[in-house]
């Protein structure tokens, strides 16, 4: 199957075995706990104030952590179930969580931020959109898998390469041509990984070393994942 339109995405998306497991939302793997925080320092290092958007939310995997750290979170995705369970999730998160299909009828944030969406997506047709949504000098923090990594290529046949088929385009020299040509400076992406991540969970300190390896000059360019951030141009 091929997500090559909004409907396929929500077909896709309703079914709970392609969305993000509650539990781990919950309860993040080291891995995921450790990259999640990458994205929340990202955005403290930033200007403060505004709102944050996670588009292509899902269940929560970044929503539930932006709302536990005080951020006030609009929650943007086209799957109705998947924000409901998000809804749910949330209930006694400190910030506050509002809700959209769409980032044209979500409003204007300071920030965007989301976890494995730009590969889902024609990047040519979200980045104007990205942009039209962010405050003057808003910022995006993505975290994507990497393009060149040939170690994805064996893995995602077994996820379904039409639906993951966009991970081609997530290097170095696409995204920051992609960022750069739709009004996005200070365009910059740190490796995070060599190898895949979740081998290292069970020693903490063996997954802190792979993931410094990924950033390695020339090596970064093989990453295994990303995270890329950005910032608005006036």
């Amino acid at each position: 199957m091929r997500i090559s339109s909004l409907e396929s995405q929500r077909r896709f998306f309703a079914d709970a075995h392609n969305q993000y497991r509650p539990e781990l939302v919950l309860d993040p793997p080291y891995h995921t706990a450790r990259e999640i925080e990458m994205v929340l320092s990202a955005l403290a290092a930033g200007p403060p104030g505004g709102a944050v958007a996670d588009f292509g939310a899902g269940t929560g995997r970044l929503s539930i952590p932006l709302l536990q750290g005080g951020y006030d979170v609009c929650a943007v995705d086209i799957s109705r179930e998947s924000l409901d369970r998000l809804r749910a999730l949330a209930a006694g998160a400190h910030g506050s969580l509002t809700t959209a299909a769409t980032l044209a009828e979500a409003g204007r944030f300071g920030a965007i931020v989301g976890t494995d969406i730009l590969h889902h997506v024609q990047l040519e047709d979200l980045l104007p959109q990205v942009r039209e949504a962010l405050e003057p000098r808003g910022r995006v923090v993505f975290s994507e898998p990497g393009g060149l990594n040939p170690l994805w290529y064996v893995y995602l046949p077994l996820l379904g390469w039409e639906v993951e088929r966009g991970v081609v385009n997530m290097t170095i020299r696409r995204l920051t041509r992609f960022l750069n040509a739709h009004g996005f400076a200070d365009v910059r992406l740190t490796g995070v990984g060599l190898l895949p991540r979740p081998l290292f969970n069970p020693v903490r300190r063996l997954c802190d070393l792979n993931d410094a390896a990924g950033d390695l000059p020339f090596i970064r360019h093989f990453a295994y994942r990303y995270l890329v951030e950005a910032r608005r141009r006036r």
